[in-house]
């Protein structure tokens, strides 16, 4: 009978339907003009010259939730693999999990701890090369603290903008006339990144997360593979 891994998929799908609707509600965000923008043209001793200032609010607790859905249903999609995996040999799934680390030499413990080693050397060994512990693999990693982080505190992005009203520096005679035209408060860019002390901190929020949930279905997809292939009923 294939192994088709189907729990883990339904999860996998579950977390592109909340990064869509994450995607959705950041667009709404946007299109209401959070940011505060104002560009003035000044003259002093003769001489013309533009003060420009802005302020772009916070992100609404909402996209906060929306991220945690993301993540937990990635971090969820991880544990049925390991459950499908140990199943898929005939042995007993209680108390199974994916199994992360803080450091290569602690992963053999955790595989133990979290009962993986109940899949088989093939499936052990493929879960090793994946290195999911600091200074491993970071991105897989990053998963599993955010979920942790999310059951203690918000995963409320951050928000930058720029602002970019037109300038024109030169008037119709060519002399340097500086003059601020357009909607200064329109920004031309609001990037939303991961909050303060985040494990991907810094970076740009839906882009990783489209990352993260790729990362997932391919290694979801190896270990289907791989169950498929030790399968002596195929």
């Amino acid at each position: 009978m294939k192994h088709l891994l189907s729990a883990p998929n339904t999860k996998i799908q579950r977390a592109r339907k909340h990064l869509a609707e994450l995607e959705a509600e950041a667009a709404a965000f946007i299109a209401s003009y959070p940011g505060k923008f104002n560009a003035e043209v000044v003259e002093t001793s003769g001489m013309r010259s533009i003060n420009f200032n802005g302020h772009i609010l916070g992100a609404p607790e909402m996209l906060g939730a929306i991220v945690g859905d993301v993540i937990h249903n990635l971090r969820a999609a991880l544990d049925l693999t390991a459950c499908e995996m140990v199943r898929a040999v005939g042995q007993d799934d209680k108390d199974v999990s994916f199994p992360f680390s803080e450091s290569a030499e602690k992963l053999d413990d955790m595989i133990r701890r979290r009962h993986f080693d109940r899949a088989g050397t093939d499936a052990v060994a493929l879960l090793r090369s994946l290195k999911p512990y600091h200074n491993g693999n970071a991105a897989l990693r990053v998963i599993h603290d955010l979920d942790i982080r999310d059951k203690h505190h918000a995963l409320i992005p951050n928000v930058i903008g720029v602002a970019s009203p037109i300038i024109q520096l030169y008037g119709d005679d060519g002399t340097f006339s500086p003059l601020a035209i357009g909607n200064p408060n329109a920004p031309s860019e609001v990037r939303f990144i991961f909050p303060n002390e985040a494990g991907p901190e810094g970076r740009q929020l839906i882009p990783t997360l489209h990352e993260l949930v790729q990362l997932v279905e391919g290694i979801v997809e190896a270990f289907r593979a791989l169950a498929n292939r030790d399968d002596p009923g195929l």
